[in-house]
């Protein structure tokens, strides 16, 4: 079966550091964070991103469905197709998060318990529903092909991203708006997260350090265009990347806790480095949470795919950065993954001192380090033991 070529020609993000590509650029250079207090979260320390512009499209959205429009039209700008695709009906969006709109729903339910009877916004069907947000991009750039929503826990977002890089490498589809969104930071949502025992018992999140002791959770979207590369040298698109492997796995072991030994972590890696050679990849953007178990089963996972190797393969993990954003993680990071390879550095791993001595050998990057790397092997794991990974090269 005939394989097609798949670029990334375009790119938008909404995170901690900012609306847009260059605020996020500005603070993976600077290597500070956009973690802060909360004080409506009871001085929590979040990742929380600006509210992006609400225009007309807009309006009727939910806060995450926001996020992703906003990412999307950035991309979609990003990539040279003002004037629209060549074939609308094989253009399409896949979009992914885990909780979707959840956050305003659940507020909403509030208010309806504070005042039974109260009168319902027509418009409240619309704006909790899952995949609006990719929905209304659509209609906005009248595309006709797949409109999907992806929900698969943390790794949402990798998988639409592996969905639009299947359809597209197949032949099925010329070009595909890809990625998530997420915005879990409302009361409820992180009460659940803080009894499950996930969340971070000192206020930093520290990814494979000795001290680690939970996560920082975080808000935003990022978004990639991904074209045949045969349709985007057509209309002359400049690639930013291209996106080569693909992996998904489950582990079939527990709906909270890893599998001790990495298991769907080393299925999925090896699936996604089965198109190239895995001596080749630069660095590893790890999920890297900061839990005790995940950062333990991610080392080991690893380490049954590269052996000796690992140690000589810096490991990153973004979320000090942006805080963990769930389902919108993969494609927040991936963004930032792409714009490290084209700027030549490989991103620091903050808050990191002190590697845990029951991990594998492995090297994490404590600080900013300028590199030729050519391939950077992405990974998210996710509660119900959902692992996924992708391999993304500089061109």
């Amino acid at each position: 079966m005939m394989t097609h070529e798949v670029w990334i020609t375009g790119m938008g993000a909404v995170t901690a550091a900012g609306v847009g590509l260059d605020p996020l650029s500005t603070m993976l250079h600077d290597g500070t964070s956009g973690v802060r207090t909360a004080p409506d979260l009871g001085s929590l320390p979040v990742g929380r991103a600006p509210d992006p512009p609400i225009s007309r499209a807009a309006r009727r959205l939910d806060r995450s469905a926001r996020f992703f429009l906003t990412a999307a039209l950035e991309a979609w700008q990003n990539a040279g197709l003002g004037d629209g695709p060549v074939d609308a009906t094989r253009c399409g969006v896949i979009e992914g998060s885990s909780l979707g709109p959840m956050a305003e729903l659940l507020d909403a339910y509030r208010e309806q318990l504070a005042e039974p009877g109260g009168r319902i916004k027509p418009t409240a069907l619309i704006r909790f529903m899952t995949g609006a947000g990719g929905a209304a991009f659509s209609q906005l750039q009248g595309l006709r092909g797949p409109v999907l929503h992806v929900s698969a826990g943390s790794v949402s977002a990798v998988c639409a991203i592996g969905e639009a890089f299947q359809k597209i490498s197949a032949g099925l589809v010329d070009l595909m708006v890809t990625g998530g969104a997420e915005c879990p930071l409302q009361a409820d949502v992180v009460n659940n997260f803080r009894a499950a025992g996930v969340i971070t018992r000192d206020g930093f999140c520290r990814p494979f350090d000795a001290r680690r002791s939970g996560t920082v959770l975080g808000e935003g979207a990022g978004v990639l265009v991904l074209e045949a590369a045969d349709h985007a040298r057509r209309r002359g698109a400049i690639p930013l990347g291209a996106v080569t492997g693909y992996g998904f796995a489950s582990e079939a072991y527990s709906m909270i806790s890893p599998q001790p030994d990495g298991r769907g972590v080393t299925i999925a890696a090896k699936q996604a480095l089965a198109s190239g050679n895995g001596k080749s990849v630069g660095w590893i953007k790890t999920h890297g949470t900061g839990t005790p178990a995940n950062d333990a089963a991610e080392c080991h996972g690893l380490a049954a795919v590269f052996g000796d190797r690992l140690s000589a393969i810096p490991l990153t993990s973004l979320k000090p950065i942006f805080g963990h954003c769930l389902g919108a993680s993969g494609a927040v990071e991936g963004v930032a993954a792409v714009l490290a390879l084209n700027g030549g550095f490989i991103p620091a791993t903050l808050d990191f001192e002190e590697l845990d001595p029951l991990l594998p050998p492995c090297t994490v990057q404590r600080t900013l380090e300028e590199s030729e790397a050519e391939k950077v092997l992405l990974l998210a794991e996710s509660f119900g033991g959902r692992c996924a990974a992708l391999l993304i090269e500089k061109l």
